[in-house]
């Protein structure tokens, strides 16, 4: 398990998340975690960060990853989450429906903008928000952006 995993996973700061793991034959091969974040100037707005996903390699590329977020996605709804944010391959995340354009600022500057990505769970929660992401201590260094 990643020090990242080990770290939100007890971060009171991540509450609440949802954490995922798909297994087979007993065999954890891929996880992802969904902690809570603010965006400071926006209210209340009810958002989350999708990170990390990962899939063990023998399984990649077989749709693992793809269920635990779709999985993911569908149950914050389910709970009332208006936003969720990521920083990941646009190629990967537009899929779902992510995209870069909003009006949210990353903790850090970003090599690769275009790769800050956001959907809105919940209508257009997205275009009433603005301002600058904040989130879980164990998230929140420079080496994880």
């Amino acid at each position: 398990m990643s020090v990242l995993v080990t770290e939100l996973l007890a971060d009171a700061t991540a509450r609440p998340l949802l954490a995922l793991v798909a297994e087979t034959d007993g065999e954890v091969i891929g996880s992802v975690i969904f902690s809570t974040v603010q965006v400071t100037g926006s209210g209340h707005v009810r958002a989350c960060i999708l990170a990390p996903l990962a899939v063990a390699k023998g399984f990649q590329r077989q749709g693992v990853g793809r269920e635990l977020v779709e999985h993911g996605l569908k149950t914050l709804r389910e709970r009332g989450v208006q936003l969720v944010f990521v920083l990941g391959d646009p190629g990967y995340y537009r899929r779902f429906g992510f995209s870069h354009q909003h009006r949210v600022r990353a903790p850090y500057p970003l090599a690769y903008p275009e790769a800050w990505m956001a959907l809105a769970l919940q209508g257009d929660a997205l275009d009433a928000v603005s301002g600058r992401l904040v989130c879980a201590r164990s998230l929140d260094r420079p080496e994880h952006w």
